[in-house]
C-alpha cells in the first residue's frame, strides 16, 4: 500500500517539476495538436480536484479528527489526499496546454493559470508534510483556509472564462439590465439586435475569451470579424458567415452557437436576417423604418408605443371627455380601452389660456399634448407643468421665449418635446436636463446655431436634436374621423354618426373593407343607414394637409339573441370568460386585451358551442366575433361550421367557411366570421371552430399549436 502511494507521489512530483519547466519556458514551447486534444480534458478533469480538495478538508476536520488514533480512517485520509494531489496536477497541465490555443484574454487566463498550479503545489505539499502539518493547529488552519479560499478564486475564474464575466455571482449580483423603452425611441441595433448577441454570443466572443478571435461586444468590432473574417456580406448569397453558421444544422461542428449552449428562437434569428439584410445599420431608428418592414412588424410585438404603453392610471369619465371637446378643441383616448388621452387645440384666433386650464380636470389622463401654432406664452408653461404624466408636447410655432421653460422639468415623463419655430435658446432647454426619459427635441425653424447644438448634444447626450425641416413647408397630417356611435352592435337600422373637427375636411368611407381614397370612395353624408354586420372604413382629406389614418369599426347585427348557450368543448383554464354566457351577452372584448375576461380562448379544444332558443327562429346567417392577434399566437381558425335543427341530438350542417389564414406578422385586429346559408327554422344551433393545429414556417412559434378567440356569436 504504502509502494502505491509512493508511486503516485513521485508522478505527482514529476508532472509539477514539468509545470514549472512549461510556466518558464511557455513562449517558447509550442502544443501538438494530440495535446491539445488532452488540454481540452482540462473541462472534464478539473471537478475531480475541486470536490476531492472540499472532501479532504471535511474529513481532516470532521471525520480524522475524532478518529486521529485508527489507522484505516489515516490511511484513507492519506489516500484522499494524494488522488487530490494528483488530479489537481494533471488538470493543471492539462491547463496550460488548453491555455496555449488561440482566444483567451491574457490576463485572466494569467490568474486562472498561477491560481490552478498553486492549488497543485499546495496540495502535493500538503501530502509530503502531512504528519508535521497535522501536528500544527495554526499550520493546518491557514493551510485549509487558503485550500478553500484558492479552489473558490480558481473556480471563478475558470466560470469566467467558460460562461462570462460574473457567472457566480450573477444570482446576487446581476448585472445592471437594460433600460426598457418605447419603439419611438428604439433604435434596431441598440435595442433588438445586441440584446440577442448579449444573450446568446457573449459568452464565448467577450474581451475575455475571442473564440475563433472574435469579439461581438461592440461594433467596431462586430464590424472587424474573426479569424475567419467579417461577419457578413449583404452581397453574398447567404449573407456571409453569421448567418450560415446560425442556420446550419444543429449537430453541425460549425453551428453557432455550438450545441449545448442556449439557441436562438426563430423570432431572433429573423430579427438578425432582417438587420443584416437591410444593410446592418447600428443608428437606424425603428419608428423610421416602413410598417411593412419585417423588424418594424415584429418590433410591434416588442414594443409599447406611447398610444400602447402601460398606464396605471384610471381612466377619465367619459362624459368629462366628451363635455371638453369643442369645435376647436379635441380629446380623444390615444388607442381603443387606453385610459390615456390626446388633447389638439385648433384655431389660433379662438385660443384663450381658460381653455387650457380646463383640460386640467383630466390632467391625469392626458398623455399628448398639441398647442401647434397657437399663440402660446410664458406664463402658460406653469399651467402645462401640471400635466404630470405627459409624454408628448408640442408647443412649435407658439410665442414662447424659454424664459419659463424650466417649468417643464416638472414633467418628469415627458419624451417628446416640440419647439420648432419658437424664440427658444440654447439656455433655456439645458435647463432640461434633468429630464431622464426625453429622447427627442425638435428644434426646426429656431435661431439657435450649429454651435449651440453641438453644446446642446454634448451635455444632453441621450436626446436627438431634429433641426433640419423648415417649417414653411410644413404639412400637418390629419387625425383620423371620430366615430360618434355608441352602439357597435345593430339591433335595428341605425344612421351612421362621423365627424372631424377641423372644417373643411371631407370624410371618405367604405363599407365592404376596402381602403377608402378621394377619387372613388364616397363622402360621407349624414343619412347613410346600416342594418346588417358591416365593416365601416373612413379617413379625413383637405387640400394642403397629409390625409389621416384611416379609422375603422365593424358593426355587429343581432336580430335574435340566445335564451341560453352552452359549450360543449370547455375554453382553456386561462381564458374560459363568464363560460358560455360569454358568446350571448352583447359584450364586446377588447383588441388590445385578451386577458380581460371577455374572450373564450381554445387551443386544446376546437370550439364547440350550443344555442338555444326557447321558440322556434327563422335564420340565415351567424357572425362569430374574434379576434387575430399574430404575435400572440391567436390566428383565425382552420374552419368554421354552423349546425341546426329542432333537436339538439339531430342537427344538420347549415355552412361552412374556410378562412384565409395571414402569411405574414401584423397588429392585432378584429376579425368576423360570417356563415351565410338558406333560411331555415331551428330551435338549436350549434357552431364549431377549429384551431391552427401547427403555426406555419414564418411564424416565430412555427409547429406550434394556434389560439382561436371568441366573444360574441350573432344570430340573423
Amino acid at each position: 500500500m504504502q509502494r502505491n502511494r509512493n508511486i503516485l507521489f513521485n508522478i505527482c512530483f514529476g508532472i509539477n517539476c514539468l509545470l514549472v519547466f512549461i510556466l518558464i519556458f511557455e513562449t517558447k514551447i509550442i502544443i501538438p495538436s494530440w495535446l491539445q486534444v488532452v488540454g481540452r480534458m482540462h473541462t472534464i478533469l478539473l471537478h475531480f480536484p475541486i470536490v476531492l480538495l472540499f472532501l479532504f478538508i471535511f474529513w481532516t476536520l470532521i471525520v480524522d479528527k475524532k478518529n486521529n488514533q485508527n489507522e484505516l480512517i489515516k490511511n484513507l485520509g492519506n489516500w484522499l489526499l494524494l488522488i487530490t494531489a494528483f488530479t489537481a496536477a494533471f488538470s493543471a497541465l492539462m491547463g496550460l496546454f488548453l491555455s496555449k490555443e488561440d482566444g483567451y484574454d491574457p490576463s485572466l487566463i494569467q490568474w486562472h493559470k498561477w491560481s490552478g498550479v498553486s492549488i497543485s503545489f499546495m496540495t502535493s505539499l500538503w501530502y509530503a508534510y502531512r504528519d508535521k502539518i497535522k501536528n500544527s493547529n495554526w499550520l493546518h488552519n491557514s493551510i485549509t483556509v487558503f485550500s478553500l479560499v484558492a479552489i473558490i478564486f480558481t473556480g471563478h475564474q475558470g466560470s469566467e472564462i467558460s460562461h462570462g464575466a460574473n457567472f457566480l455571482l450573477a444570482p446576487i449580483m446581476p448585472e445592471k439590465q437594460q433600460q426598457k423603452v418605447l419603439m419611438e425611441n428604439a433604435v434596431v441595433y441598440t435595442n433588438m439586435v445586441q440584446p440577442i448577441l448579449q444573450s446568446k454570443c457573449y459568452s464565448c466572443h467577450n474581451a475575455k475569451k475571442a473564440s475563433g478571435q472574435l469579439v461581438m461586444e461592440t461594433a467596431s468590432l462586430l464590424l472587424k470579424g474573426g479569424k475567419n473574417g467579417k461577419l457578413w456580406d449583404s452581397t453574398a448569397a447567404d449573407y456571409g458567415l453569421l448567418l450560415s453558421r446560425l442556420h446550419l444544422p444543429l449537430d453541425s461542428k460549425n453551428h453557432m452557437p455550438p450545441s449545448g449552449k442556449p439557441q436562438l428562437t426563430d423570432q431572433e434569428l429573423q430579427i438578425l436576417s432582417s438587420w443584416i439584410k437591410s444593410g446592418a445599420s447600428f443608428n437606424a431608428k425603428l419608428i423610421n423604418l416602413p410598417e411593412s418592414d419585417t423588424l418594424r412588424i415584429i418590433a410591434n410585438i416588442i414594443f409599447n408605443t406611447i398610444e400602447t404603453d402601460d398606464y396605471d392610471f384610471a381612466a377619465a369619465d367619459e362624459k368629462k371627455i366628451k363635455n371638453l371637446n369643442t369645435n376647436y378643441r379635441l380629446v380623444s383616448p390615444l388607442a381603443k380601452a387606453s385610459p390615456a388621452l390626446n388633447a389638439e387645440f385648433f384655431s389660433a384666433p379662438s385660443y384663450l389660456p381658460a381653455q387650457l386650464k380646463e383640460l386640467l380636470a383630466v390632467k391625469e389622463q392626458v398623455v399628448s399634448l398639441s398647442l401647434y401654432k397657437m399663440p402660446v406664452k410664458d406664463d402658460e408653461l406653469k399651467i402645462i407643468s401640471q400635466f404630470s404624466n405627459i409624454r408628448k408636447l408640442n408647443l412649435s410655432f407658439t410665442n414662447i421665449t424659454g424664459a419659463s421653460l424650466n417649468e417643464l422639468s416638472k414633467l418628469k415623463e415627458l419624451r417628446q418635446l416640440s419647439l420648432s419655430g419658437t424664440a427658444i435658446k440654447k439656455e433655456d432647454i439645458l435647463k432640461l436636463s434633468s429630464l431622464k426619459n426625453l429622447s427627442h427635441i425638435f428644434i426646426w425653424n429656431t435661431t439657435l446655431t450649429e454651435t449651440d447644438i453641438i453644446v446642446l448634444k454634448q451635455s444632453m447626450k441621450d436626446v436627438d436634436f431634429e433641426k433640419g425641416f423648415k417649417g414653411d413647408t410644413t404639412y400637418l397630417k390629419l387625425t383620423p374621423p371620430i366615430f360618434l356611435n355608441e352602439e357597435q352592435i345593430i339591433y335595428t337600422p341605425i344612421t351612421l354618426k362621423l365627424k372631424h373637427y377641423i372644417n373643411g375636411v371631407s370624410i371618405r368611407y367604405t363599407l365592404d373593407g376596402t381602403e377608402p381614397d378621394s377619387i372613388t370612395s364616397k363622402e360621407y353624408t349624414e343619412n347613410i343607414i346600416l342594418a346588417h354586420n358591416t365593416m365601416v372604413k373612413a379617413k379625413a382629406f383637405k387640400k394642403g394637409w397629409i390625409s389621416s389614418n384611416v379609422m375603422e369599426n365593424y358593426f355587429f347585427s343581432s336580430k335574435y339573441k340566445p335564451d341560453s348557450a352552452v359549450n360543449l368543448l370547455p375554453a382553456d383554464d386561462q381564458y374560459k370568460g363568464d363560460g358560455p354566457k360569454t358568446l350571448i351577452d352583447l359584450v364586446k372584448g377588447e383588441v388590445s386585451n385578451f386577458k380581460s375576461g371577455k374572450w373564450l380562448g381554445y387551443r386544446n379544444n376546437k370550439m364547440e358551442s350550443l344555442l338555444f332558443f326557447n321558440t322556434k327562429v327563422n335564420v340565415k346567417s351567424v357572425t362569430l366575433s374574434s379576434l387575430v392577434d399574430i404575435g400572440g399566437y391567436i390566428m383565425p381558425p382552420v374552419s368554421v361550421e354552423v349546425w341546426g335543427g329542432n333537436e339538439a341530438s339531430h342537427l344538420k350542417l347549415l355552412g361552412r367557411v374556410t378562412p384565409e389564414q395571414p402569411s405574414m406578422l401584423q397588429p392585432a385586429y378584429f376579425k368576423a366570421f360570417e356563415i351565410n346559408f338558406a333560411p331555415v327554422t331551428v330551435k338549436y344551433i350549434k357552431i364549431i371552430a377549429v384551431p391552427v393545429p401547427k403555426l406555419p414556417l414564418w411564424h416565430p412559434g412555427k409547429g406550434d399549436k394556434g389560439w382561436v378567440f371568441a366573444d360574441e356569436l350573432f344570430v340573423n
